[in-house]
Parts: C-alpha cells; sequence; structure tokens
C-alpha cells in the first residue's frame, strides 16, 4: 500500500495500522515523493491510501496521475474532511472510493477491501 499524507503523525499511525493487519506501507509526504515511490513500485502497488488535502497539491489529481504514468487503474481510496459534492463527484468519476476523516480503522478496512475485491473483479 502507498499512503499520501503531509503529516508525519498520520504516515506514523498508518502505517502501524496497516503493519498491524499484515499489509507493508510504503509512505509519501508529497505529491513528487507519491509519484516517484508509486512509479518505483510499478505492479507491486496493490493500493493508494491518499488525503485529499496535500499542501498546495490534490490527492484526487495525484491518484489520477500514478495512474496514468502506470498505465493501469490502481485502486485507491482518497481520505479527507472535505464534505463537498464536487469532491464527491469527482472521486465517484475517477474510480476513487471516499472515506470521510477521521476515519476509523474497521471503515478503513472494509474500504480497502471493497475497492480491491472491484478492482480484482475486472481484471
Amino acid at each position: 500500500a502507498l499512503v499520501v499524507d503531509n503529516e508525519p503523525a498520520i504516515l506514523e499511525g498508518m502505517t502501524l495500522l496497516l503493519d498491524g493487519w499484515g499489509t507493508t506501507a510504503r509512505t509519501a509526504n508529497s505529491v513528487g515523493e507519491a509519484l516517484k515511490t508509486g512509479v518505483e513500485l510499478g505492479a507491486r502497488l496493490d493500493i493508494v491510501l491518499a488525503d485529499y488535502h496535500l499542501h498546495r497539491d490534490d490527492g484526487l489529481l495525484m491518484i489520477q496521475s500514478l495512474r496514468a504514468r502506470l498505465g493501469r487503474r490502481v485502486p485507491a481510496v482518497l481520505i479527507t474532511a472535505d464534505r463537498s459534492r464536487e469532491v464527491q463527484e469527482q472521486a465517484q468519476t475517477a474510480d476513487v472510493v471516499v472515506l470521510r476523516k477521521p476515519v476509523k480503522p474497521a471503515a478503513l478496512r472494509a474500504a480497502m477491501a471493497r475497492v480491491l475485491a472491484t478492482a480484482e473483479a475486472a481484471e
């Protein structure tokens, strides 16, 4: 899993949570770092968990850019405090699941399972 957030404490917490579930987490604190790490992971990248607000950047655009660079629709979950209909619609159009902050571990695990199952069924 690639976890993208500009808050070090969030990256640390997500890494501990995912490790506890037996999922290896790679982290990035910026769009540039996320794209670099995602491309390095290539076919091994199974899912992206990204915050929507990344300094001045946008996690949804980062997901779309990473997908374009990899040439495949990497499963993705967008985590955001933004409750606007616009963000929800953009994510839906991009085939990205949205989780609202604060995220409960059970909700994250369920979203990840749903996104991965959908991706597997599409292959």
